[in-house]
């Protein structure tokens, strides 16, 4: 009879606290966050052959909102310049590109608030883009070995001619013209320059590691948890 009791009674805990934590993510909102492993297209429905809205670039966060089929919703969230609405950034002021929009998506564009540089006089929007389609495929939510991978890339194939480059030594507007006039000199593939350019802007001069890490790297952000990825990785 005793036993029975304590069973209850651990029962009974175990039950609070499963309500409990449904109760706080229910609270707090909380959706899957996933990477593209790729360059991918915006779709319109979730289908093969649907019209695209958009190319997504790799390594670029996104919130999954739904799954239909090989397919999943997902938000974007990001900045442009006022007048640029094609481009989707990371970060304001920062050139570290997610995406390029076609009409059909800049349409859609959510604005969350404005802010005007004061050094440059620049108008960016913070905006939000939600209800498009993604092949599931590309999407994973640890990017860890993709990011040592390129960081092997570019310690191997840009110090054959010189001294390797400390990341901090340019920003991440600078970056990429940096390495257009170097990767022509190796046997880097196009998919590899865009990880090593991706990696590069992200550990740039001003770029602060601890407010602004590697997207889907759990290893090297806090307070990441573990979630099943919708893609195949």
């Amino acid at each position: 009879m005793t036993m029975n009791r304590r069973w209850i009674r651990w029962g009974g805990r175990g039950v609070a606290l499963a309500l409990a934590l449904l109760g706080l993510l229910a609270a707090s909102g909380a959706e899957p966050r996933f990477c593209t492993t790729t360059n991918t297209h915006l779709y319109l429905q979730p289908e093969d052959g649907a019209q695209t809205c958009g190319l997504v670039e790799l390594a670029v966060p996104a919130t999954v909102l739904k799954e239909q089929g090989g397919y999943v919703q997902v938000r974007l969230e990001g900045w442009q310049l006022k007048d640029v609405p094609r481009i989707l950034y990371a970060f304001e002021g920062v050139r570290i590109r997610d995406a390029i929009l076609d009409d059909c998506a800049q349409q859609r564009i959510q604005v969350v608030k404005t802010v005007t540089d004061p050094d440059t006089g620049q108008v960016w929007n913070k905006v939000r883009l939600e209800g498009f389609w993604l092949p599931k495929k590309d999407l994973a939510q640890d990017l860890t070995k993709d990011w040592d991978q390129a960081e092997a890339l570019y310690k191997q194939n840009c110090s054959v001619c010189h001294a390797l480059h400390d990341p901090g030594e340019y920003t991440a507007n600078q970056w990429p013209q940096v390495l257009k006039s170097m990767t022509p000199r190796t046997a880097l593939d196009k998919t590899q320059v865009a990880w090593v350019t991706k990696y590069l802007q992200y550990h740039a001069k001003g770029i602060d590691p601890t407010q602004q890490p590697l997207p889907c790297c759990p290893s090297r952000s806090s307070g990441a948890s573990a979630q099943a990825s919708p893609g195949s990785r």
